[in-house]
C-alpha cells in the first residue's frame, strides 16, 4: 500500500468518527478526549469542568452524537444527572436545543400524549406543564425524561419518568438515532405484581349519570372497578352498561330484584339469577362471572347450588349511611391494605366525590385500583365457583 493510500485510509477513518455516534471509554475521567473536535479548547474546558463537578458520581454514559453534541450522564445511588455539550461551541445545552426548529411543538405534543398514556391525569397535568428543564437520559433506542416528583400533590413516593422510543420522535430529532423494528409504549393500565392492589366495587347500579361519572374518574386515574348491577335495572341502563365495559371495567350480578337471598326459596334464587344473566347477555353478548348477594347474605345451600363465583367484601365504606365524602376517604385511607375488596355504591353524589379524591391518594400510596378479575390475576389466584371471596391475597 502506498503512502497516499495510507493517508486516505486514515482520513476516511476520521470522517467516519465524526459522522456516527461514538462511545468513548476512558480510565482517567479528567483526561480530555475531544481535542480533535470542532469545539477545541472551549469544548475541552467545558467537559473537564463537568467531569470535575461530578467526580463523586459514576460516569454511566459519554457519547458523541454525530457532530452535534457530547452527552454525559452520571449517577450516584438514585440521583441521576445529565449534560449536553455542543461540539461546535463548547457550550452546555438542553435536549430541546437539538430538536428541529419546525418540529419543537410536535415533539412537545408527543411527550404530552405519552405522559397521559402512562400516568393518571392528576400527574400528567402537572408534568406536562412543568417549565423547568427535565433530566434526560439517552440510550441506544430511547430517551428517558426524569421528572421532579416533589412538585405533585399528593406526594408520590415513586420516581417519575417517561420512556420514549426513538420511533415516536424520530422526525423531530436533529441528531441520528437507532430505531427498533417493534416496540411498546408505557401504559398506565399495565399491571405490576410488585405493587399493592385493591379492588374497588360498586353495588346497586346502573345509575346513569353517577355511574358514568365514576367511569370517567376511573379512566382519568388509570383505574378499573367491578360494578355489581341489579338485573331489573339493566335494560333501562344498557348504554351505561356498555360504557362501563368499553372503559375496561367489569360487571357482576347483584341479583334481579335486590331481595335478601336468605329469605328466598332456592329455586327462586336460581331462577332470578338466570333472569339477570339473560338480560345481561342480551345487552352485551357476555356471560356474568360474579355474583354479589344483596347485603352479602347467602345460605350454605345457595352457595353449593348456585353455579357462580360469590364476591363480597372486607372493607365497607358505609357510604349509603354516612353520605359524606370526607368520611369515606378518611376511612379507606386509614384502613386499606393490599388485596382488599372495597364496597361502595354508585347511587350517591357523595360517593362520586369521594372516588374523585380517593383514587389519587391511593395511587400516591402505591396502590393499583383494579377490578376483581385483575386483582385475582395480580395475586395469582383462580377464583372458583361456589366459593365466597371477601378479599384476594397472594398465594
Amino acid at each position: 500500500m502506498s503512502m497516499k493510500d495510507v493517508k486516505m485510509k486514515r482520513l476516511c477513518a476520521v470522517i467516519l468518527v465524526l459522522l456516527v455516534p461514538v462511545v468513548f471509554f476512558f480510565g482517567n475521567r479528567k483526561e480530555s478526549f475531544v481535542s480533535a473536535l470542532q469545539g477545541g479548547k472551549n469544548l475541552n474546558s467545558k467537559v473537564d469542568e463537568i467531569l470535575k463537578q461530578n467526580e463523586d458520581k459514576e460516569l454511566i454514559s459519554n457519547e458523541v452524537f454525530q457532530d452535534k453534541f457530547i452527552y454525559l450522564a452520571f449517577q450516584k445511588e438514585d440521583e441521576f444527572t445529565s449534560f449536553f455539550v455542543d461540539v461546535k461551541t463548547g457550550e452546555e445545552k438542553l435536549l430541546f436545543d437539538y430538536i428541529k426548529e419546525d418540529k419543537k411543538e410536535e415533539f412537545s405534543n408527543t411527550v404530552q400524549s405519552l405522559l397521559y398514556l402512562k400516568y393518571p391525569k392528576f400527574i400528567a397535568d402537572v408534568l406536562s406543564l412543568e417549565e423547568t428543564e427535565k433530566l434526560v437520559q439517552l440510550s441506544n433506542n430511547e430517551l428517558v425524561i426524569h421528572y421532579n416528583q416533589n412538585i405533585l400533590e399528593p406526594k408520590i413516593e415513586e420516581s417519575l419518568y417517561l420512556r420514549i422510543n426513538y420511533n415516536e420522535v424520530k422526525d423531530t430529532l436533529d441528531f441520528p438515532v437507532s430505531l427498533d423494528g417493534e416496540y411498546n409504549n408505557e401504559n398506565g393500565y399495565d399491571l405490576d405484581k410488585n405493587k399493592k392492589a385493591v379492588a374497588l366495587t360498586f353495588d346497586d347500579g346502573p345509575n346513569g349519570a353517577r355511574t358514568n361519572k365514576i367511569v370517567d374518574i376511573l379512566e382519568q386515574n388509570k383505574a378499573h372497578a367491578t360494578f355489581f348491577m341489579v338485573g331489573n335495572r339493566m335494560e333501562a341502563g344498557k348504554e351505561t352498561i356498555l360504557n362501563v365495559l368499553n372503559k375496561g371495567n367489569e360487571i357482576g350480578s347483584h341479583s334481579y330484584n335486590h331481595k335478601n337471598m336468605k329469605r328466598m326459596k332456592l329455586e327462586d334464587v336460581i331462577s332470578e339469577e338466570e333472569q339477570t344473566k339473560e338480560v345481561y347477555y342480551k345487552i352485551t353478548g357476555k356471560e356474568l362471572l360474579y355474583t354479589r348477594p344483596p347485603y352479602g347474605n347467602i345460605t350454605q345451600q345457595i352457595k353449593e347450588n348456585l353455579p357462580t363465583i360469590f364476591v363480597n367484601w372486607n372493607m365497607d365504606t358505609e357510604d349509603w349511611l354516612h353520605r359524606n365524602k370526607d368520611h369515606i376517604v378518611q376511612y379507606v385511607m386509614e384502613n386499606v391494605t393490599d388485596g382488599d375488596i372495597i364496597l361502595m355504591h354508585d347511587s350517591y353524589d357523595s360517593t362520586v366525590e369521594a372516588v374523585e379524591e380517593l383514587l389519587p391518594k391511593l395511587y400516591a400510596e402505591g396502590y393499583q385500583v383494579v377490578s376483581i378479575s385483575e386483582l385475582a390475576q395480580l395475586k395469582g389466584k383462580t377464583l372458583e365457583k361456589n366459593q365466597v371471596y371477601r378479599s384476594i391475597e397472594a398465594n
